[in-house]
């Protein structure tokens, strides 16, 4: 029962409904209560099982992640990957760029409908909230749930006035302190982000962090060479 609690972040009622159930099929006999243990055992196993596919599931996303040819062809297989992962109302990327300090959007998914040129003008950073800015300073992922609480400026609440957005998770997306991008996944519903998602969503930052970072140094036109004297 405590590896369950601890480990597996069951709440006390979940477990009392297994037992209660286990209970209810069960003859009343003196070995009630290790038949009891052997139920929550049972329970134990298939969330190891879940866990194992969910880990598996991430796993062929970061093999097909260092795998990709382009930004765009990465910013697919990622937001694909933590939209079937996470099952998130919408999700979507933008890669940084330095010299504007904003977020070009470069992939954005709403249900099953994946857009790879979404015409979203970028989003400045320096107008986001405060909070979200030292987040992203810091390379830390940032959220809210619920996200009409704040007064937020132009494109980006027209983007959530867009997708219906009431919650979100972003991760930002670095090698080293290099910022690349920041990616995110929304909810419709208020503190509709749970931890589980939390969790794949850094995971799959771990990889698609020097991705994104490769492709998008190859986005940026070379310096200007200085004139010979």
């Amino acid at each position: 029962m405590r590896h369950l609690v601890r480990e597996r972040g069951y709440a006390l009622n979940a477990i009392a409904d297994i037992i209660d159930e286990a209970s209810s099929r069960l003859p009343y006999t003196v070995d009630r209560v290790a038949l009891e243990n052997i139920y929550l055992r049972d329970a134990t196993n298939h969330s190891d099982i879940e866990e194992g596919r969910r880990l598996a599931r991430i796993e062929a996303t970061v093999r097909s992640l260092v795998r990709a040819e382009s930004a765009q062809e990465a910013a697919v297989i990622l937001i694909s990957g933590v939209m079937t992962l996470t099952s998130a109302h919408t999700a979507g990327i933008g890669l940084y760029d330095r010299k504007t300090h904003s977020l070009i959007p470069l992939v954005t998914a709403s249900g099953k409908r994946l857009l790879t040129s979404p015409g979203i003008p970028p989003l400045q950073i320096d107008r986001f909230p405060r909070e979200w800015q030292l987040a992203i300073e810091a390379r830390e992922p940032y959220a809210d749930r619920d996200i009409l609480r704040l007064e937020l400026a132009g494109e980006l609440n027209s983007q959530v006035v867009e997708y219906r957005t009431r919650s979100f998770h972003a991760q930002p997306l670095a090698i080293a302190h290099e910022l690349a991008g920041v990616f995110n996944i929304a909810s419709s519903r208020p503190g509709g982000v749970g931890r589980e998602a939390e969790d794949v969503m850094a995971r799959l930052a771990l990889a698609a962090g020097p991705v994104m970072h490769y492709f998008a140094q190859q986005l940026e036109p070379p310096p200007a060479q200085q004139p010979r004297l």
